[in-house]
């Protein structure tokens, strides 16, 4: 009985050749290509709050002096009934807390590195504005007095807060440097920026997103 005829290494080879070329064109056909802008769509860049805040500053700081209510105006409103002011002039942040963009033009009546308080015609004289300069700068107020720079819009409660924290660094280098050195007691100026509510009481600190300087 003869026994059984083996096959050859180059035979082998080839049929190792073969059935490799099958598997990868069945891969090939199973597999989905996808353009540079179907993976950027699935698999979008990291979210870069610089980045974003750079992009859209501008925007905003027109959005905000657009919509801005006058102090003069603003402070009485609030007085008499909060929710009715937020209601009309302000963006609502929910348990009785609202943002508001708003404008004050008036004289400083002293200045020191954190604050400028202002005298505002037609504002009582028990109600303090203040332009905020210093560490109690706060780009909150400013992100959430434009009203379209909304919590669901990011992916969690970090990338939020990391847009307030850019637009305070965005409004010390390119609101504040410029005109700082010019604010002295009995100096005209223009304040446009963002207020939220949750402060002193009788006190409007507007954080800043353009300072205009009179004589």
């Amino acid at each position: 009985m003869s026994s059984p005829r083996r096959s050859s290494p180059r035979t082998r080879r080839s049929i190792a050749a073969v059935a490799l070329a099958v598997l990868v064109a069945a891969m090939g056909f199973s597999t989905t290509w996808l353009s540079p802008e179907e993976e950027e769509a699935i698999n979008p860049p990291a979210f870069v709050a610089a980045d974003f805040v750079e992009e859209n500053f501008s925007g905003w700081q027109q959005t905000i002096t657009e919509s801005a209510v006058d102090i003069a105006v603003l402070a009485p409103a609030v007085d008499e009934n909060l929710a009715a002011a937020g209601a009309e002039y302000g963006q609502d942040l929910g348990s009785n807390a609202y943002a508001f963009p708003v404008t004050a033009t008036g004289t400083i009546k002293e200045v020191d590195a954190n604050f400028a308080l202002l005298e505002v015609a037609g504002v009582p004289q028990d109600v303090e504005v203040r332009i905020a300069l210093g560490n109690v700068l706060q780009g909150t107020a400013v992100r959430d007095a434009i009203g379209d720079v909304k919590f669901g819009d990011f992916q969690d409660q970090t990338a939020f807060q990391s847009v307030a924290n850019e637009i305070k660094i965005k409004i010390q280098s390119d609101v504040l440097t410029s005109v700082q050195p010019d604010l002295a007691a009995g100096v005209q100026v223009t304040v446009v920026g963002g207020w939220a509510t949750g402060g002193p009481p009788k006190s409007f600190i507007i954080h800043p997103v353009s300072i205009e300087v009179g004589q």
